[in-house]
């Protein structure tokens, strides 16, 4: 069985051995380094994580197959707090009722995809940092996904970065429906430790990162919601596996931003 095709439960279901045969094989593959193959839990839930590197950045090792995405709000249920959070932005802001609509507005669509395994970096970079002595200048889309392909490297996919983001959890964030006391922000365990799949990701609103697709970024809104004080339910939403924020990526490239926004490179296996 070639690696690109090693799905969750064909991972979770290998031996200890077995699991760090498979995972030396892929390191070599790539031409990475493997540090770790370990047992890991979040919110709940007991997998493994296989850790690599190369060139100084981390991955983490996802499985593939095919698997259930996007958001379905008619299975939210809200809890009291939330709906109290809701109700303040709807008389504060031009937010669109119920709040089941809401969330139908604000998030992608419930959808099936068929993915490959991939190394996938546990923390994101700004794209200013994959700059070469061979860079044109350019700072665009197009741009960072030459100075990544130029590593070997690219974006996830949308489909990819959801799923990298939710590990087949089916709830409005990867640990659950509700979110914390507080603001998603700072020292917050949830949305710092590393996920089911050993990724830091979806950790902070003000990075959301590019994807192969140059309309859509993941995993924040750039700060807007929290920066301009909308309140618990509309900053915490934009950390939700499926949020998008459709015009954040017209702010992006026409405020001159691209180099300072975040990007997670993919490393391909074979």
């Amino acid at each position: 069985m070639s690696h690109v095709d090693l799905t969750v439960d064909g991972w979770l279901a290998l031996s200890d051995a077995g699991a760090a045969g498979v995972a030396a094989a892929i390191a070599h593959d790539v031409g990475a380094a493997l540090v770790s193959v370990s047992t890991h839990s979040y919110a709940g839930r007991s997998g493994r994580v296989a850790l690599f590197e190369r060139d100084g950045i981390r991955y983490a090792l996802v499985p593939g197959g095919t698997v259930e995405l996007g958001c379905d709000p008619a299975r939210f249920v809200p809890t009291s707090r939330q709906l109290h959070d809701f109700a303040e932005a709807v008389a504060a802001y031009s937010v669109p009722e119920p709040i089941h609509r809401f969330l139908a507005e604000q998030m992608s669509p419930t959808r099936r995809a068929t993915l490959p395994a991939r190394l996938v970096a546990v923390r994101s970079v700004d794209a200013d940092s994959l700059l070469t002595a061979e860079h044109d200048g350019t700072d665009d889309h197009e741009s960072v996904m030459a100075r990544l392909e130029w590593r070997g490297l690219r974006p996830p996919t949308p489909d990819e970065w959801e799923y990298d983001c939710g590990a087949g959890a089916t709830t409005l964030f990867r640990w659950g429906d509700e979110y914390p006391d507080g603001e998603p922000y700072g020292d917050v365990p949830l949305i710092q430790s590393p996920n089911f799949f050993g990724l830091v990701i979806g950790d902070d609103p003000y990075r959301a990162e590019f994807t192969t697709d140059p309309a859509v970024l993941c995993g924040g809104d750039g700060g807007s919601a929290l920066c301009g004080g909308y309140g618990g339910f509309l900053s915490w939403i934009t950390l939700a596996t499926a949020y998008r924020d459709p015009t954040l990526a017209e702010i992006i490239y026409e405020g001159y931003l691209v180099g300072e926004t975040p990007v997670r490179p993919v490393l391909p296996v074979p």
